[in-house]
């Protein structure tokens, strides 16, 4: 089991720092430490909060896989007036991705991005193989009840 680093009480950061980033002061807690023998204590601290950590990841993620930029991603999500393309729910509905993102949804054979997605959408669009003719047999199913 790996022990997470703990800051020694006189390192220059223990009480917190500005982030690179965002330019606001946060707590310590609020930054990943790493175990480093050649900074103060052993321990450094990333420049950058994990919140800002995050989203240059995670836009690194999407222009990586989608080909899309964040700025893309905002304005497809003000298209759709901050809700999910299909049930126009604005909650995300993702118990497993602590993101309070729209989920990006796009064809698995062109990789053309379609629209944002909730949780349930995405999944459910996804477990019918995106597939229209198996999506109207469920359309029927539901409809004979």
């Amino acid at each position: 089991m790996k022990i997470s680093p703990q800051l020694p009480i006189d390192h220059p950061y223990v009480n917190g720092r500005h982030c690179t980033s965002c330019g606001v002061f946060k707590l310590a807690n609020e930054y990943t430490l790493e175990n480093d023998d050649r900074c103060s204590g052993g321990v450094a601290m990333r420049s950058k909060c994990k919140p800002c950590n995050e989203h240059i990841k995670w836009k690194s993620f999407i222009f990586r896989t989608y080909g899309i930029t964040v700025e893309y991603y905002y304005a497809m999500l003000a298209a759709q007036n901050n809700k999910c393309a299909i049930c126009e729910s604005e909650e995300v509905n993702n118990s497993r991705v602590s993101s309070n993102k729209l989920f990006i949804d796009h064809c698995h054979t062109t990789g053309k991005v379609r629209g944002l997605l909730c949780s349930k959408c995405n999944h459910g669009i996804g477990l019918l193989n995106d597939d229209t003719e198996l999506l109207q047999k469920a359309i029927k199913y539901l409809n004979q009840s």
